[in-house]
């Protein structure tokens, strides 16, 4: 089998799914989205990275596209026509295709039944009336288009709210208004093939909220087995968003127990749960490629 990666090359995560690929007996690309050239014309299309024809492929893995995704998103179209296997396949299934957004996920989960923090997504600084009339401070605004803990802070007052907004807008990134969760930490659930593999406690540092390992949040195993509950509703979130290679991140109201999906992020990190869980997440991934091409 013939995998690509898209999005980042020298990496520790493409280096571990790389050498579990290789050891069993497949090969494994990486580029970076940049490097994609589409040639259309004489009723023929072509699509390359670098001299290599994308169709060559058996699997292309969508790790990170960032903005322009809509180019690859056009790409893989075609070329899962021409029996390339796109992961995740939310972006060649035509109910959701150009639609995967912040406001598509949230109305997908309103639809579906899962429980989610109050949230509010506008495009302008001008809505900022509308979201000081919806929520009470502290709040967390974030960017629609932010992953890994980036673009997300925890806001207390108006002044606050008004930069924020401001610098959102200037950079034109989608303002999503969230309500914020008391809590202790959240718990990231690493579902491939809409199934958990493993799951950590992310617990915030200390004068910080957010959890993110990447954001200098400390990590341990949680054990999903004595949490059914939390596995079940990561299962769903990521299957109802059509994901799949998920990190589900979900969060547990302190007081009163009640758990919320944060968010399905599509291109999650496995370096953490490898290191503080003992799973092999690359391993788990490479197998499910080789179900999906057979």
């Amino acid at each position: 089998m013939k995998i690509l990666i898209v999005g980042v090359v020298k990496n520790p995560q493409v280096e571990r799914l790389r050498k579990e690929a290789e050891d069993k007996g497949h090969t494994l690309d990486a580029c970076f989205v940049t490097e994609l050239t589409a040639k259309f014309g004489d009723g023929s299309i072509q699509l390359k990275i670098r001299d290599k024809d994308l169709t060559d492929y058996d699997l292309i893995y969508l790790l990170t596209l960032g903005a322009r995704r809509w180019v690859w998103y056009a790409a893989c179209e075609y070329l899962s026509r021409k029996g390339v296997v796109i992961v995740n396949s939310a972006v060649v299934d035509p109910v959701f295709n150009f639609n995967i957004n912040v406001a598509k996920e949230y109305l997908l989960d309103t639809e579906n039944d899962i429980p989610f923090p109050k949230s509010m997504v506008v495009l302008s600084s001008k809505s900022k009336e509308s979201i000081k009339e919806y929520f009470e401070f502290p709040f967390i605004l974030k960017s629609g288009e932010g992953r890994q803990g980036k673009s997300v802070f925890k806001i207390s007052n108006e002044k606050d709210l008004t930069r924020k907004m401001q610098e959102f807008e200037k950079e034109k990134l989608t303002i999503v208004a969230r309500e914020f969760i008391p809590n202790d930490g959240d718990i990231r659930i690493f579902t491939v093939g809409f199934k958990a593999i493993g799951a950590m406690k992310r617990t915030p540092k200390k004068g910080e909220f957010k959890s993110n390992i990447s954001q200098g949040g400390k990590g341990e195993m949680f054990d999903l087995q004595k949490s059914p509950e939390i596995r079940i509703l990561a299962e769903k979130a990521a299957r109802v968003n059509r994901i799949e290679i998920a990190g589900v991140d979900i969060i547990i109201h302190k007081d009163t127990g009640k758990l919320y999906v944060l968010e399905v992020n599509p291109g999650p990190q496995f370096m953490g749960l490898e290191k503080y869980t003992g799973v092999n997440a690359a391993g788990e991934i490479v197998k499910y490629f080789e179900s999906l091409v057979g």
